[in-house]
């Protein structure tokens, strides 16, 4: 079970605020369908959420601060997940989050129409996040920002150099490219790597592929083709079968991460 429990002031004393493997919480997925942000836990140790806030924008909106206790109590599990439900449909349990209760602002609707950025700060040694404290590099763990068509978008970009300097976004002007048809968004990163961008992402469409690994048709299926299609991919050292860090580089690592998307099935 995953625990949401109040913190005691007196635990949160003798306790200190999980610094380690803070950018080990990352941005997993969007789905546009159920307005659900996922964020993932790829890192071996349990993470205490509490007083961590996002910062997000899109292309009318910008700097919309979550409150300071949103996430008070919440503690993503090693390797589990907990979602964010934009339309405050969220089902009981711990892992599922309406964003109402998040508190503060936070850039609405979460769909694929236009630009959108969000940004997950973690608290600094004092414990908390002041307004000054999102100019921070050093305390900024995940950036994630999808726009249609990809474009570039002015207003929405408002942290997207901040995350280039703090190494967890390759190019401000690199959005990750969706429709108004788009699905879902995924991260094909199984590695736990810090620096993404939109490379990195698997753009759902209605009909389309389901994950990384689903590279030939008949979509929606994993077989042989796929894998067929891959071992053509990597022997030509197309970007298909580039699945994760370091791009650009065709090693172990795309095959490994091939091989957990396959093995993960279509849902």
């Amino acid at each position: 079970m995953h625990a949401r429990t109040i913190v005691t002031a007196t635990t949160l004393c003798l306790t200190p605020i999980a610094l380690a493997a803070e950018r080990d919480v990352q941005f997993r997925s969007a789905n546009f369908e159920t307005a659900v942000l996922e964020l993932h836990n790829c890192g071996g140790e349990d993470i205490d959420l509490s007083n961590w806030r996002f910062c997000s924008h899109d292309d009318n909106q910008v700097r919309q601060y979550t409150g300071s206790d949103g996430l008070d109590g919440v503690t993503i599990e090693a390797g589990t997940s907990v979602f964010i439900h934009f339309n405050n449909d969220a089902p009981a349990g711990p892992d599922n989050i309406d964003v109402s209760t998040l508190g503060g602002l936070i850039a609405a609707p979460l769909d694929a129409d236009g630009a959108y950025a969000i940004a997950l700060f973690f608290p600094d040694a004092d414990g908390d996040i002041s307004f000054a404290d999102f100019g921070r590099t050093d305390i900024m763990g995940d950036h994630i920002q999808w726009s249609t068509g990809g474009l570039s978008n002015a207003i929405a970009d408002e942290r997207s150099q901040q995350a280039v300097n703090a190494g967890l976004w390759t190019l401000a002007s690199a959005w990750i490219s969706t429709t108004l048809d788009t699905v879902s968004i995924e991260l094909t990163d199984t590695t736990c790597g810090l620096l993404h961008g939109p490379a990195n992402y698997q753009v759902n469409e209605p009909g389309g592929p389901c994950n990384g690994a689903d590279l030939a048709e008949p979509f929606g299926t994993l077989d042989f083709s796929d894998v067929i299609a891959f071992l053509t991919a990597f022997g030509t050292m197309d970007a298909a079968a580039d699945l994760a860090d370091p791009i650009g580089t065709f090693d172990f690592s795309d095959v490994i991460a091939f091989l957990t998307a396959f093995g993960g099935g279509c849902p």
